[in-house]
């Protein structure tokens, strides 16, 4: 049964599983509230002082509070273990999808660690994305998130970089991170392509003998050159394809009907084989200039410390027009399910 209780006497639940709270969205709740009321009651739970601290409904709580109110309607609620508080506000948040993906990990992370079952057995992955609601791989993905360095963290949390990509780059070590993230920001790299770089810094971080210097025979030499003028030749060959394509393409549709008479639909598959398989050549390049680019970080020791305290605005003015979101990299993953990592990819990008 709601009641209603000073403001002084109710406190913030100093380990509730949100860290951070959108200015704007805050705002905008205080105006709700100041024109229509208080439409629901938080809940709280009686500390041992007398007073009482919040267990759900932080946002409101202070939402109220920017709002000058003295009193706030409250719902008093017997949980007095500090994981059982704290899982219901982690419901409450995640349900809501008001929490960032490190805040999710943090507190997955931490019902993982101090929560049990009703007869004392610890809780495994699995119980735990059972009980919010989520696959074990949800669940997986944002406590991996925890291992990413502040500066990371700090992007994700604004929703400058993606989950799938941030869970790449919280598999590579601090240095490597930090030259990650130096180079999305100098390059304003898409969700898409930080996902491809991190994927191959992390395949070159695993496997660094694989980028020894060979030496090669003069066999071995030639057939490399010979290899790399081939390569070329067929890009090369694909542009005049394209030309042929554009001239297609402002072929009037009467004279296209005419001229192809009935075999319309056999050739409108042969332009759809030939667009996969562009797509597929277009998908392995990038994975090459993602792996070239990669090796010059992993092999690199002289990988920068990223300027990202001081120069914050210079980097904010440059990303401003490049922030991606989670959607552009589910779009850019679905270039290609296949090949080396393509897969893995794509799974990553709808993370």
């Amino acid at each position: 049964m709601a009641k209603t209780l000073k403001m002084s006497k109710v406190h913030p639940n100093p380990n509730q599983p949100r860290e951070y709270f959108d200015p704007e969205k805050l705002i905008e709740l205080r105006d709700s509230i100041i024109e229509h009321g208080q439409m629901s009651a938080i809940e709280v739970r009686k500390r041992a002082d007398g007073e009482y601290e919040i267990v759900m409904g932080e946002r409101r709580y202070r939402a109220n509070e920017m709002a000058g109110h003295t009193t706030i309607k409250v719902e008093i609620v017997d949980t007095p273990s500090d994981i059982k508080a704290f899982g219901r506000a982690l419901a409450e948040n995640v349900n809501r999808h008001e929490m960032t993906p490190i805040e999710e990990g943090k507190g997955y992370r931490r019902v993982l660690d101090e929560d049990t079952h009703d007869d004392g057995t610890p809780l495994t992955v699995e119980d735990v994305a059972k009980r919010y609601g989520k696959t074990s791989r949800y669940v997986t993905v944002r406590m991996a998130l925890i291992r990413l360095i502040p500066e990371v963290q700090e992007r994700v949390t604004l929703g400058d970089i993606g989950t799938g990509a941030a869970h790449r780059i919280s598999e590579l070590t601090p240095k490597n991170q930090l030259a990650v993230l130096k180079k999305w920001a100098d390059e304003g790299l898409s969700e898409s392509e930080l996902l491809h770089f991190a994927h191959q810094v992390r395949e070159q971080q695993r496997q660094p003998s694989m980028f020894d210097v060979e030496e090669l025979t003069e066999d071995e030499k030639k057939e490399r050159i010979a290899a790399r003028k081939a390569t070329r030749n067929k890009l090369d060959q694909i542009e005049r394809i394209r030309t042929l394509a554009d001239e297609l393409a402002r072929t009037p549709v009467a004279e296209l009907a005419a001229a192809l008479g009935g075999e319309m639909g056999a050739r409108l598959d042969q332009l759809d084989r030939a667009a996969k398989s562009i797509q597929d050549a277009r998908f392995q390049v990038r994975q090459a200039k993602a792996f070239a680019d990669a090796a010059e970080i992993v092999v690199s020791s002289a990988a920068e410390r990223p300027d990202l305290t001081g120069g914050r605005d210079a980097i904010d003015a440059e990303l401003a027009e490049i922030i991606t979101t989670a959607q552009e990299a589910g779009a850019g993953s679905a270039e290609r399910a296949g090949g080396t990592g393509g897969a893995e990819l794509a799974e990553l990008a709808t993370a």
